[in-house]
């Protein structure tokens, strides 16, 4: 699959010193929108207008072109990786102060240790101004409300695409050169230079020369290549290292200025559909005099890009970028939150068809399990079997054993815990609740036990205890048997509800009058002790 057909759509806004240029870009390839000089009035809302309406809003990249850009190489101290960042961060700081929009890039050079000074990492320092042209620029996308995907320097980011196209001319099992100058005209009539060594970025140059038609065009693209080349020679530049030069022009042109070249190099003079078909990117449908310029090939390269060499840092960029980002990232949030609810609501709806399936088994399963016995029962009352008849009786004999007191365990149980000591006058035993009942000053079971349900009967004892009788020590005895009890019938709830000091008289006194001496009567003290249950649930 063609590399052409994954690039993504932006619109390229591309900065030149006379004006902006606005492309669109695509799968399909590359549009020129719209030229709009900075003196335009209204610029700031007919960029805007033109970002959301001709371009479709798509995401914004800025691409500087213009003359006034700063690189510097500069040599940063081997440290820790994460001392790095910061060391480059303050050094670039300190190499550009008053510029806003900057950024190094690191490089496959290194600088070597000497007895003078320590190894290092080579970088590039890059800076441009922030500008009225480009503050204009960033306020006209801003209020497009159209994503930015970054601001990018054209030198830097077309680089690759040099090194790409010098790779792809070169003659096959010759050494490569390490030196290319790439030059183009740009629509802005500016001539761009980029030079890279080792296929990194050396030297770039913007000047100004004549139209493409024009018969001087050829000497002045000459003289600028010439005054290059003497930047070159500080450089390190060396013949034996091999130099490509690339033009892209009109193939009249490109001849001429061939000519008037007097360095040993390998001269290719090219257009910008050829260098298309080099690089496999689409430009599109271009007028006939847009093919020798050479702007148009930087947009395609650099809009299709996923990940850009050196994106530049600029606080205004970030000021509106990151707001965005951070809603871009809450709208995600809450689609994953909408799709983790839509996940649930699926789960759930799949138990409830479960459930509601196996119901419908079960309640098919019910029916069948009815008509079975529905016949079975038939076929017995034919055999002389009636089976209602029997589950009734059977039901009413467990009912009758279920409530049937068995009074035999229960007399032997206060048998055991009476002793040979003790003994009780009378007990009585009631089937169901006491009507009277009410919990006595001493239970042995907890009180909330008398809501569980209504006891299978009562049984009430009582106790005579002589007159001679130590009270304190009769309600202890007391009190131990009802311990005793309550252990003995683990059911049961027992309850003493009369103490030996809550005595009362067990016959009359009589009172002889006339001067005879009183009698009185024997007085004995009665104790009770109340047993209910077991409880019978309702």
């Amino acid at each position: 699959m063609s590399l052409s057909l994954l690039a993504p759509a932006r619109t390229v806004l591309l900065i030149s010193d006379d004006a902006l240029f606005i492309y669109s870009t695509s799968a399909r390839g590359v549009k020129m929108v719209e030229t709009v000089p900075w003196s335009v009035e209204n610029f700031e809302n007919d960029v805007a207008s033109l970002i959301s309406k001709e371009c479709g809003g798509k995401p914004v990249l800025i691409v500087n072109d213009m003359v006034e850009q700063h690189y510097r190489k500069e040599k940063v101290p081997r440290v820790s990786v994460l001392d790095k960042q910061s060391v480059v961060k303050r050094k670039l700081h300190v190499t550009f102060p008053n510029y806003s929009v900057r950024a190094a890039l690191p490089l496959k050079e290194k600088a070597i240790k000497t007895n003078k000074s320590m190894a290092g990492d080579i970088y590039i320092f890059a800076a441009v101004p922030s500008t009225d042209a480009f503050d204009r620029t960033l306020a006209a996308a801003t209020k497009s409300l159209a994503p930015i995907v970054g601001v990018l320097l054209l030198p830097i980011e077309a680089s690759d695409m040099v090194k790409k196209i010098s790779d792809k001319i070169s003659a096959k099992g010759e050494k490569k050169s390490r030196w290319t100058i790439f030059m183009g005209q740009h629509r802005g009539g500016g001539l761009r230079q980029i030079v890279i060594k080792d296929g990194e970025l050396a030297l770039t140059r913007m000047t100004s020369i004549a139209e493409a038609d024009s018969e001087s065009w050829a000497d002045e693209v000459n003289q600028e290549f010439q005054a290059t080349m003497s930047y070159l020679s500080r450089f390190g530049f060396d013949e034996e290292d091999g130099l490509n030069v690339i033009l892209v022009s009109e193939s009249r042109m490109g001849e001429k200025v061939g000519e008037l070249l007097d360095v040993s190099c390998d001269f290719h003079s090219v257009s910008a559909d050829d260098v298309a078909h080099i690089l496999s990117v689409k430009l599109g449908k271009q007028s006939s005099g847009d093919n020798f310029f050479a702007d148009v090939l930087h947009v395609a390269w650099i809009g299709r890009k996923n990940k850009f060499i050196l994106p530049m840092k600029a606080k205004q960029v970030d000021s509106v970028s990151q707001p965005r980002q951070v809603a871009v990232l809450a709208i995600l949030l809450m689609i994953l939150g909408g799709a983790f609810q839509c996940y649930q609501c699926v789960d759930i709806y799949q138990k409830l068809t479960e459930e509601n399936d196996n119901y419908e088994v079960a309640r098919h399963r019910t029916a069948q399990l009815k008509l079975q016995y529905d016949k079975e029962v038939k076929r017995k009352g034919e055999l002389g079997f009636d089976i209602e008849l029997i589950q009734g009786a059977l039901s009413v004999y467990d009912h009758l054993e279920e409530n049937q007191i068995s009074v035999i365990p229960l007399f032997t149980k206060i048998g055991e815990s009476l002793g040979r000591d003790m003994r009780i006058d009378q007990i009585q035993v009631t089937r169901g609740g006491d009507p009277n009942d009410d919990i006595g000053r001493f239970s042995y079971k907890n009180s909330s036990d008398k809501d569980k349900g209504e006891p299978l009967f009562w049984a009430n004892m009582q106790m005579t205890f002589p007159s001679s009788t130590d009270t304190q020590k009769g309600n202890e005895e007391v009190r131990a048997l009802g311990e005793k009890l309550q252990r003995l019938l683990p059911e049961h709830v027992v309850e003493v509800v009369k103490l030996l000091e809550d005595y009362e008289y067990s016959k009359e006194i009589v009172v002889e009058t006339g001067g005879a001496p009183s009698q009185v009567s024997a007085q004995d003290y009665v104790a009770e002790i109340k047993i209910k249950g077991p409880i019978v649930d309702d």
